[in-house]
């Protein structure tokens, strides 16, 4: 007959069953052992650049990122770089309410070559707020993307389809700049970095890359593999027939030297097609994840 439960128990009492753990100490041995797969750098730090757009203003087109999320009684970050023609110098920035309250007083940028770094403080809680630069007299406002946040250590962007303009969803982009390959991600969410929602389109879809900076340079992004698609953790990436994982060069023998370097740099802009449809992000600044 079939065993009783004090069978059962008494079997589990036996010298030779391993003790059971609590999930804290199962996840203490595997750090011990060294298996605790972090995306983080060495050294604990990770990535919070996420690329929100860019503005034209005073006659010259700038791709904006931040740093960190933005906050009321926080610092934040913001990276302005020129790209395309024009020699406009961005003058001022705040975070400002859709009816024009500023919540912090305007900051002048610290800035080099094409590039300026404007530090703001909102001393009010940011909602429906925006980021506003001025160039001269121009000044223009653009969403900040809210609390999202990369999830995998690269750079977070902002997904737009031509279909749906009040669409959004996020990709990011990781540039491994000793070996030049990149991995992309898709997601529906991606709030604070954490638990992020897959924006899973057909295991077929190729993404394409293009780099203003670089003319004639061009990436193809494709999956892995049509069965599991894993990430470099070993994690399987495919549901039924859909993923949000692409890498590149993977299998395809393209050529990935001219993206290799520490210092290396760039304007990158990513699009593709899924079912007839255009998506797409605003060109932005690429660097190596060990450089963000």
């Amino acid at each position: 007959g079939r065993p009783t439960l004090m069978d059962t128990s008494f079997e589990h009492n036996a010298d030779a069953a391993p003790p059971v753990l609590s999930d804290q100490e199962e996840k203490k041995q595997k750090k011990d052992h060294g298996h605790d797969h972090s995306h983080a750098h060495a050294d604990g730090h990770k990535s919070e650049v996420v690329a929100i757009g860019t503005l034209t203003v005073g006659g010259a087109t700038f791709a904006i990122d931040r740093e960190g999320l933005v906050e009321a009684g926080k610092d934040t970050t913001f990276g302005v770089e020129l790209i395309g023609a024009g020699t406009a110098v961005p003058t001022e920035a705040w975070i400002a309410n859709p009816d024009g309250e500023k919540l912090c007083d305007p900051v002048s940028g610290e800035g080099h070559d094409q590039h300026w770094h404007f530090t703001v403080c909102p001393l009010m809680p940011v909602k429906k707020s925006k980021f506003i630069l001025r160039v001269g007299a121009e000044e223009a406002a653009i969403s900040f993307a809210g609390a999202a946040l990369p999830c995998n250590d690269g750079i977070l962007t902002v997904l737009k389809a031509a279909h749906a303009p009040e669409w959004t969803a996020y990709l990011e982009l990781k540039l491994h700049g000793d070996a030049g390959d990149l991995e992309l991600w898709l997601y529906k969410t991606a709030d604070k970095g954490k638990a992020p929602r897959p924006f899973d389109v057909p295991k077929e879809t190729v993404i394409a890359l293009s780099f203003p900076s670089h003319p004639g340079k061009a990436v193809e992004m494709r999956v892995r593999n049509t069965e599991k698609n894993e990430d470099e953790e070993g994690t399987p990436n495919m549901r039924s027939g859909g993923t949000n994982y692409f890498i590149f060069p993977g299998e395809s023998g393209a050529d990935a030297e001219w993206l290799v370097g520490e210092k290396w740099r760039g304007v990158a802009t990513v699009a593709f097609e899924v079912d007839g449809n255009s998506y797409a992000c605003d060109p932005f600044v690429l660097v190596p994840h060990d450089a963000l």
